[in-house]
């Protein structure tokens, strides 16, 4: 069983690298999601990463650059879209703590797995068990100030069906690689407008990017 009082101070030390000071509560959470993942992955298949020293970099570490992008002071509500095993939402929580976490998750039993961790570590979270396409899907939901998302399909096409969905001045974090540069100049991404785009260490040609709504419909995204 790993150790989560180790995985917490490593957990800390990466998030001193990206000029994040985590409480020891914070740090704690994170790892116990962490050890929750790697134990549940044989029956939920929740990640292809097994290596746990990889996995603190490519899930932990690379959601907690993400949270880099945002103001400290941030608070209201996050949505993860397709969070899946809870990344990057749950990392992203804990180093802003002013966010209250939204997962949205089609698969019945991954709902039930990040339902659990929530109850655990994340008391004012949320999970959306459903598949959510359209502005619509939300509609019983708050506005958000932060909407993050990694490694869901089809999130170019709906992303910007979201915008309405978002408050002003929000946030958009995208894990992407370069083929960003190609979506972004789409007509529908016009809803959006760039703020920066941060490399992910170690990996080629991978970012998150951040974006916020443009406020008007003819504005035209560059990047």
């Amino acid at each position: 069983m790993l150790d989560e009082k180790q995985l917490a101070l490593e957990i800390s030390d990466r998030a001193a690298a990206c000029s994040i000071v985590l409480t020891s509560d914070a740090a704690l959470r994170i790892a116990h999601h962490m050890r929750r993942v790697l134990e549940a992955e044989p029956s939920l298949h929740l990640t292809s990463i097994s290596d746990p020293r990889e996995f603190l970099e490519r899930q932990v570490g690379e959601s907690i650059e993400g949270a880099a992008l945002l103001d400290p002071d941030v608070a209201g509500d996050m949505l993860d879209l397709g969070s899946g095993n809870g990344y990057p939402g749950l990392p992203l929580v804990a180093c802003r703590p002013g966010l209250r976490p939204h997962l949205a998750e089609a698969s019945r039993r991954k709902a039930a797995f990040l339902r659990s961790v929530i109850e655990e570590s994340f008391p004012n979270g949320k999970v959306i068990e459903q598949q959510v396409q359209r502005a619509v899907d939300l509609a019983d939901e708050p506005s958000f100030v932060v909407v993050a998302t990694r490694a869901m399909g089809n999130w170019e096409r709906v992303l910007p069906r979201l915008e309405s969905r978002m408050t002003a001045g929000a946030r958009l974090l995208v894990w992407a690689g370069e083929q960003m540069e190609v979506v972004s100049a789409r007509a529908a991404w016009r809803r959006f407008r760039p703020v920066e785009r941060r490399p992910l260490p170690g990996r080629d040609r991978s970012w998150i990017w951040s974006f916020e709504p443009a406020g008007t419909a003819d504005q035209r995204l560059i990047i």
